[in-house]
């Protein structure tokens, strides 16, 4: 199966770097579109939901440090990115809006390897697991 239009959900962690390249090889392969979305706690004190960054009409002073950091990230891709979104509230709702908003057909994001316990308990992308309208890709990360 080829898949159109891939997003990634990445936050600022330390893997955030090899999953933008990772996820920009697959797609690469299936000559998709790229998007990616990710979450601006700074951001969520004017705004909540999914809101799509256009560098055409950027302004340092408006965007948060964190969509700065971003798009910096994703410069190294090299890949073109189609969509830029970033998002605050729940997180699974807002990702789970974004597919349907954008026709995402497949969602990339990075897991590390946890106990069941913990997949069941706290984990962030067992909700996306239940709820999500498209596939997922997990991208195993390294502890």
């Amino acid at each position: 199966m080829n898949y159109k239009h891939m997003m990634l959900a990445v936050n600022f962690n330390e893997d955030a770097e090899q999953l933008v390249m990772k996820s920009a090889q697959q797609a690469r392969l299936n000559q998709a579109q790229f998007s990616v979305i990710h979450i601006d706690p700074d951001f969520s004190k004017i705004y909540e939901g999914v809101r799509e960054f256009n560098p055409e009409r950027f302004d340092d002073k408006v965007h948060s440090q964190s969509v700065i950091a971003m798009k910096n990230l994703l410069k190294g891709a090299d890949y073109p990115v189609y969509k830029h979104l970033f998002y605050a509230g729940y997180v699974e709702d807002q990702i789970i809006k974004a597919v349907g908003e954008y026709e995402i057909d497949l969602l990339i994001i990075g897991h590390h390897e946890s106990t069941l316990f913990h997949q069941l308990t706290m984990s962030a992308s067992e909700p996306l697991l239940r709820k999500m309208p498209c596939d997922i890709l997990f991208v195993r990360l390294e502890r």
